[in-house]
């Protein structure tokens, strides 16, 4: 569906200063651009030639020099074909800068342009005596094949050393010749006396005198060399004369055996082709050989006069496929096929044709095995040679008698973006002097087919499509402008494009004119504008080079312009050009349009946005705004592109990419093009070498090409979300709903998109969307997730919108139920649908709505409940029916669900027997309604209670029960009950609180006990007038208890005010360390006894417990901070193993590890790769990144001798000035009683103990830290793995104080 548009056109003199000089042959340099022409002239039988060197000829600005010239004195010894020059080839090697020159005479000049030596003079280095008819270079610029005057076949090397030599034509078909056995023939079947007479009618046919095949009287005899791309094989086409007079063409193929010198072999000849002319060339992927045949003369092909066809052969030398060339009888008779040529991508063949009145190149390309004529090249002279750029597949030079032309094209797809909804997508294909139409939004033409055509009066070289209307133009290699109206039918809303009928387009011309500039002219582009006007681009032979001719029906007008490729429409900016270094600019310069793009093989504007995209040659996609003056690189790697009004769909080799206009002026306002590409654009995968021919947002389609030529119409989601946002934004309900449900969209985008909209317009919604079946669809979709956000993530929103809320579905359901209860007969579905699919289902809601059917429209109850049944979960629908204690509903609901009855009726038969608080408790009962349940046996009376107690005990239904029984006699029981409950769960304080209510207070007490509620246990105890003897069992398990949870002050007040025993008490709180409150019961008591036999020896004890304590501490900082001292001696000497630096040992005699061994060594990064390198932190198998960052427990400890041991010394002692403020509390706290005692003594020591130690404590943290920034430095200077490498924690540590601490100062 493409075609090719030509934007440069170059001429450049080469021989103009003399008459009787002309233009011969050329060869290009694909590095620098420079085209050396040959240039001859002949002259008392002698050919002089001119090397000239172009200059600048693909950028504009061609400068002719002559950089060596020779002369040669012999010319053809044979007949050369009428125009044909002396000089056959010229050929440019990049690797030496040589060119080569190959003379018909048999001359072989080489030209050196790198060496200074000898300047730039050429040399004959040989010369074939007999001439040279035909030559050609390999592609590998490695080996020459030439056609002596002789008829011999001979090849060279690049030195020009022969490696064969012998006759050209030979009897012998080849090494591939075909070997027939015969079989599947009609003679070599058994079919008696029919297949023996088939077997000799065979061979009388093969006796029989077959006609000969002769060439046409135009056919030059010059045989003709062609290469395979790959330099394996070449062919040669030869006329080869009949013994008894006439000639024949024969195309042999050679391969080149690289075994013995790459010495030719004949590998096939071509079979017999009457007809068959000599141009030749081979594709240089390899797969067939163009060739020419001509019908309808005595001795050419069978077919009618005119007939003219470019056949392809095999390898093998059979013909396969073709295609017959357009030309006129009249052209068919004196013409000739000069050459033949493909491109360097194997897509465009170059045909030169030479008729009377010219000559004349043709462009063919193929797709679907269909051949389109893209463009024709008329030339006002006679060409001399024509060839294509080596490397650049577009590009094509021509040399004549004068110049030399450089003809560049690029691949564009001629299609139309109209705006929404009259767009049609047509896409326009140029084929010779027809236009193949096809509108893709009425019909999905495949190619060649189309959907109509229009005939033009000549070739067409460009299309344009109107931005606005239905219209195209359309310029024609004689200057002529045509503005068509197309009138292309739109299928009808809703309707099939298949089914309308009537015709597809009614075409019709509007205008046409010839705007053609005077003088010599090439037409290249033409614009059409919104309103009707026409901008004709033209190469001219004036300075500047462009000629723009703007016209309309009634005047044209001309500007002059320099370097124009592009010509463009934009609906603000009118007319606009692209020069060919890729500068957009307007026209008009009044509209100061300046923007700099890269140098385009396509340009598009989006008229909605002001954006314009151009994709270069090397396929980098550009944008940037019209109003700006620098445009910024998108992506690369670019195939294809077009646009919509929301997007800029581009494909690659394997993906097609959707690019919303929004999220690119984005990225040209400044934002990160990585940010937006992940957040906004979008891709799918399509068939590899597939290419966008258009878009048709209307119909949310996209219309890819594969590289076999077939179509696809694809759907992308961006574009239906597209269409499907406008839709809801618009109010257009049903539009949207059809849409979502014809590409399989989630319904939920209806509300999700703008809950707020949606609400307010859910009148207008059931107005649009009436059809109970699809409000069903609707309704049976909905979810509480936000499916903009959750599923079309690219869809774009509204910032400000409101937030989905979670009671979206039943807000939803809601609304539309009170909609369409107008019409209950109608929409019953509709109405059980929005029940049942609320969250969670309301099953009764919508059962209810059924026994008002059945009551109300008994004709549509079962229709409605067949389809509550397919809607719902039968067996809650049974439960939820039988919940409603209505038999006839149930047995209704499980007859329709085709439930089994042996499930159901005996129950419901046991169930009809009970009374109904009997009934219903059981059927609550059987459904898990325990709430229920206890309601209806509470109904029951007072005579069912004892089963409401065991059945509120055993599913724990306290709160109902307490509800329930408020106020009544039976409440005191659940009272109890509860207490036995919440005994059972060890809330025993609860639990007797409960018991107390409920009148069971024994239950009570002993949960008072269990609770350790003391106080309130004693309590209760007295006014229960519980035996002493039982108080005292409870005082001794109370005090007990107390004691050992610490809580001596509390026992020793149980013992004294409920069993008052002084003794058991001083004891207690002796123990407890409780000093002034045991000497408070003492004196109290009058017990002065009780001071020495329990305070005194509890003092010294505690005395001597909190020593020993503080000398365990005391040794504790001893021998930490003579560990410390130890670890600065290891720094000084081996600093390396403090900080756990790691040295490489000596590599010598070392044996290396292989990948099996486990132990990883210091060597080991030398001898595997770094993905497999062991060290310290990753030797341990299993690690994961989580324990990898987690700290080492062995470091924690203190690795023995390095700095990792240091800082847990240094921590630790930290540590130790918390245990030390701790025990000095203890100490003080012990010291008063100490000092009133007999033992002031021990109180001195005490004191005297814990001074010393702080005193201490506070110089060993001095001399912990004293270096600790020091060695933290050394610690990140060494780049050892102390402390992981990191003192960053460390240094984040705080110093711990020791603050002061008085004691009782003198008083001890």
């Amino acid at each position: 569906m493409r075609s090719l548009t030509p934007t440069t056109v170059q001429v450049a003199s080469v021989a103009a200063s003399s008459p009787d000089r002309h233009g011969a042959a050329l060869a290009v340099d694909p590095e620098s651009g420079r085209v050396y022409a040959a240039v001859e002239r002949i002259e008392d039988g002698e050919v002089h030639v001119e090397i000239v060197r172009l200059e600048g000829v693909e950028e504009g600005g061609a400068f002719a020099e002559v950089v060596a010239s020779f002369s040669s004195p012999v010319l053809a010894p044979f007949a050369l074909p009428d125009g044909a020059p002396q000089t056959l080839s010229v050929q440019y090697f990049a690797d030496d800068r040589s060119v080569i020159v190959l003379l018909a005479g048999g001359d072989i000049a080489v030209l050196q342009l790198d060496n200074p030596e000898v300047g730039l003079v050429v040399e004959v280095v040989g010369s074939i005596d007999s001439g040279i008819k035909a030559a050609a270079w390999s592609p590998d610029d490695e080996q020459l094949v030439l056609v002596t005057g002789e008829d011999n076949l001979v090849c060279m090397t690049r030195s020009f050393d022969t490696i064969y030599e012998g006759p050209l034509r030979s009897d012998d078909f080849g090494e591939d010749k075909f070997i027939n056995v015969g079989w599947g023939s009609e003679g070599t079947q058994f079919h008696g006396s029919l297949g023996k007479k088939a077997l000799l009618a065979a061979q009388e046919s093969a006796k029989a005198p077959k006609p000969k095949a002769f060439a046409h009287p135009t056919d030059d005899g010059v045989p003709r060399i062609t290469f395979k791309g790959d330099a394996g094989f070449f062919a040669v086409s030869s006329l080869d004369p009949y013994p008894s007079g006439g000639a024949r063409r024969q195309v042999r193929v050679y391969s080149r055996d690289a075994a013995s010198g790459f010495e030719p072999r004949l590998s096939a000849t071509s079979e017999t082709l009457a007809g068959l002319e000599g141009p030749i060339a081979w594709r240089p992927v390899g797969n067939v050989i163009a060739s020419l045949v001509r019908y309808g003369y005595e001795g050419g092909g069978e077919g009618r006069p005119g007939r003219w066809d470019v056949a392809m052969l095999e390898r093998n030398g059979l013909r396969h496929g073709g295609f017959e060339l357009r030309e006129a009888e009249k052209s068919w008779e004196g013409g000739v096929v000069v050459d033949m040529a493909w491109n360097a991508e194997s897509d465009v063949l170059a045909i030169w044709l030479r008729r009377a009145e010219g000559d004349v190149v043709q462009l063919w390309t193929m797709k679907n095995y269909h051949y389109y004529l893209k463009q024709q090249i008329v030339g006002t002279r006679r060409f001399a040679a024509v060839r294509w750029h080596p490397e650049t597949p577009m590009a094509l030079y021509l040399i004549d008698a004068d110049n030399v032309q450089v003809r560049s094209f690029v691949w564009d797809t001629y299609a139309a973006r109209l705006p929404m909804p009259g767009d049609t997508a047509t896409v326009a294909v140029v084929d010779g002097d027809r236009l193949l139409i096809t509108p893709f939004r009425t019909q999905n033409t495949p190619p060649p087919m189309s959907s109509y055509q229009l005939a033009l009066p000549a070739q067409a070289v460009h299309v344009s499509m109107s931005p606005s209307e239905d219209a195209l133009a359309v310029l024609t290699t004689t200057g002529m402008v045509q503005v068509w109206d197309l009138a292309t039918s739109l299928p009808q809303a809703g309707a099939s494009r298949l089914r309308a009928g009537g015709k597809v387009s009614a075409p019709k011309l509007r205008w046409e004119r010839n705007l053609a500039p005077t003088g010599e002219f090439v037409p290249k582009q033409v614009a059409l504008s919104g309103d009707g006007k026409v901008a004709a681009l033209f190469w001219g032979d004036g300075p500047d080079g462009a000629v723009l001719r703007t016209a309309d029906a009634n005047e044209a007008g001309a500007s002059v312009l320099h370097d124009t490729d592009w010509v463009l429409w934009e609906r603000e900016a009118g007319f606009l050009v692209v020069d060919r270094h890729g500068i957009l600019r307007s026209v008009d310069e009044a509209q100061g349009i300046l923007v700099t793009l890269c140098r385009p093989a396509g340009v598009k504007i989006s008229a909605e946005t002001g954006l314009v995209f151009a994709l270069s040659d090397s396929g980098r996609l550009h944008a940037a705004f019209l109003s700006g003056r620098e445009s910024e690189l998108l992506t690369s790697g670019v195939t294809s592109f077009t646009l919509t009004p929301d997007f800029c769909i581009y494909t690659t080799t394997q993906r097609s990419y959707y690019v919303p206009l929004f999220s690119v002026a984005a990225i040209l306002a400044g934002e990160n093009l990585e940010i937006v590409k992940e957040r906004e654009w979008d891709e799918r995968r399509i068939e590899r070498g597939a290419l966008a021919v258009a878009a048709c947002p209307s119909n949310m389609a996209l219309v890819l090409q594969m590289p076999r030529g077939n179509l696809e119409t694809v759907y992308p989601r961006p574009l239906v979300l597209a269409v499907v946002r406008r839709d809801i934004l618009a109010g257009e309900y049903r539009s949207a709903f059809l849409t979502c449900r014809k590409h399989r969209l989630d319904l939920n985008i209806l509300y999700d998109l703008d809950p707020q909209r949606m609400m307010d317009a859910l009148p207008s919604f059931f107005e649009q969307i009436p059809e109970p079946d699809y409000l069903n669809l609707f309704v049976s979709q909905l979810n509480a997730d936000d499916s903009s956000i959750v599923l079309y993530k690219d869809l774009k929103r509204d910032a400000a919108r409101v937030p989905v809320p979670a009671t979206k579905v039943n807000d939803v359901c809601d609304a539309l139920r009170v909609l369409v209860q107008v019409d209950t007969v109608k929409y019953v579905e509709t109405i059980l649908t929005a029940h049942v699919c609320k969250q969670p289902p309301d099953y009764e809601a919508g059962l209810r709505v059924l026994l008002h059917v059945q009551k109300e429209h008994p004709e549509i109850a079962q229709e409605a409940i067949k389809y509550i049944i397919f809607l719902s979960n039968v067996n809650q629908l049974f439960d939820v029916a039988l919940g409603m204690y209505d038999f006839q509903l149930v047995l209704m609901v499980a007859q329709y669900s085709q439930k089994d009855p042996k499930e159901y009726l005996p129950f419901l038969r046991e169930l009809r027997a009970l009374d109904t608080h009997e009934q219903r408790f059981r059927i609550d009962d059987h459904l898990g309604r325990r709430e229920s349940a206890l309601r209806n046996l509470h109904a029951a009376g007072p005579s069912r209670f004892d089963d409401a107690a065991s059945y509120l005990s055993r599913y724990e239904l306290w709160d109902e029960a307490f509800d329930l029984y408020a106020g009544t006699d039976e409440l005191r029981t659940v009272q109890d009950l509860y207490g036995d409950y919440l005994y059972d769960r060890r809330e025993f304080h609860d639990a007797a609180i409960s018991h107390t209510l409920g009148g069971r207070r024994d239950k009570a007490l002993k949960a008072y006990e269990k609770a350790h509620a003391w106080r309130e246990l004693f309590t209760l105890a007295r006014e229960l007038e519980t035996p002493p003897a039982a108080i005292a069992s409870m005082v001794e398990r109370v005090s007990d208890y107390l004691s050992s949870r610490g809580r001596h002050a509390e026992a020793g007040q149980v013992l004294i005010d409920y069993a008052e025993d002084v003794d058991a008490a001083v004891d207690v709180l002796s123990r407890g360390a409780e000093f002034a409150e045991a000497y408070r019961l003492a004196s109290r008591h009058a017990r002065p006894d009780l001071v020495g036999d329990f305070i005194n020896p509890a003092l010294e004890e505690a005395q001597e417990i909190l020593t020993e304590t503080l000398e365990e501490m005391d040794g504790q900082l001893d021998k930490e901070l003579r560990r410390l001292d130890e670890l600065r001696h290891v720094r000084r000497t081996d600093p390396d193993g403090f900080y756990l630096v790691e040295n490489d040992e000596e590599l010598e005699n070392v044996d290396v590890a292989t990948n099996a061994t486990t132990v990883a060594t210091a060597f080991t990064r030398y001898t595997v790769a770094p993905t497999t390198v062991f060290s310290q932190s990753t030797r341990m198998t299993g690690q994961t990144a989580r324990s990898k960052n987690r700290p080492s427990k062995r470091r924690q400890a203190g690795r023995k001798g390095t700095v990792d041991e240091y800082d847990y010394l240094v921590a630790s002692i930290g540590r130790l000035v918390k245990r030390v403020d701790d025990k000095s509390a203890e100490a003080l706290s012990l010291l008063r009683p100490l000092a009133t005692s007999p033992h002031r003594d021990l109180a001195s020591d005490l004191q005297k103990a814990v001074v010393t130690l702080r005193a201490k404590l506070a110089r060993g943290l001095e001399n912990a830290w004293s270096d600790r920034e020091t060695i933290l430095d050394g610690v990140e200077s060494s780049g050892g793995m102390g402390l992981g490498g990191d003192a960053t924690a460390a240094r984040a540590a705080e110093r711990p104080l020791v603050g002061p601490w008085k004691g009782l100062t003198r008083l001890v």
